[in-house]
C-alpha cells in the first residue's frame, strides 16, 4: 500500500508529462533538465523549511479529476489505482481508492480490492485494466469482480466516461 493511501504525508515533483512519457519511445533527450534544476531546488527548500518548524498539519487532499492527454482510455471505473503491486506477484489491481460517487464507488468498490476480472477479461495488472478500459464505452454495464478479505465478490459496474470522451 501506497505512503498516502495509508494516510503517511506525502510530496510529489514532477516537471510534468509529454507525449512520450511512460512510453518505449521516451528517451533522454525529452529529460526537462531546466524543470529538474527548479524542482531540487524547490526539494532543497521544503528540506530546510521543515528542519524549522515544530511540526505539521496533515489535511488529505480530495483526488483531482483525472484530466485527459494522449493515453486517455475510452471509458473510467473512477479508481484510483495502488501502482506499490503485491509483495508476493499476486495477480489483480489494487485499489488505493475510488473517486467519490464514481463508477467503482456506486457499484461498492473500496479502498483495499483487488480487481481480478472486468467484462469477462482476466486482470493481472494495470495494463489487462487499461486494456479492458480502452475497449469499454461510458454507459456500458459490466461485471466487476474483486477479491476482498479473501473473499471473491462479483458486482456490476457502469462505465463513465474518461476525461478524453468528453
Amino acid at each position: 500500500m501506497s505512503f498516502y493511501a495509508a494516510g503517511v504525508p506525502v510530496l510529489h515533483f514532477f516537471t510534468g508529462a509529454h507525449e512520450d512519457y511512460h512510453k518505449p519511445s521516451d528517451d533522454t533527450a525529452l529529460i526537462n533538465a531546466e524543470g529538474g534544476v527548479r524542482v531540487a531546488n524547490l526539494v532543497a527548500e521544503v528540506a530546510l523549511e521543515l528542519t524549522t518548524r515544530d511540526g505539521l498539519t496533515y489535511l488529505a487532499a480530495e483526488a483531482p479529476a483525472p484530466l485527459g492527454d494522449v493515453r486517455s482510455y475510452g471509458a473510467s471505473l473512477g479508481t484510483i489505482p495502488d501502482y506499490t503491486g503485491s509483495p508476493d506477484d499476486r495477480p489483480g489491481m489494487r485499489l488505493a481508492g475510488v473517486r467519490p460517487e464514481g463508477p467503482a464507488d456506486l457499484a461498492g468498490l473500496q479502498r483495499g480490492d483487488w480487481i481480478v476480472e472486468l467484462s469477462g477479461r482476466e486482470i493481472r495488472d494495470i495494463y489487462d485494466l487499461m486494456y479492458v478500459l480502452r475497449e469499454a464505452r461510458p454507459g456500458e454495464e459490466s461485471r466487476v469482480v474483486v477479491e476482498r478479505d479473501g473473499e471473491r465478490i462479483e458486482r456490476q459496474v457502469t462505465f463513465g466516461e474518461s476525461a478524453g470522451t468528453r
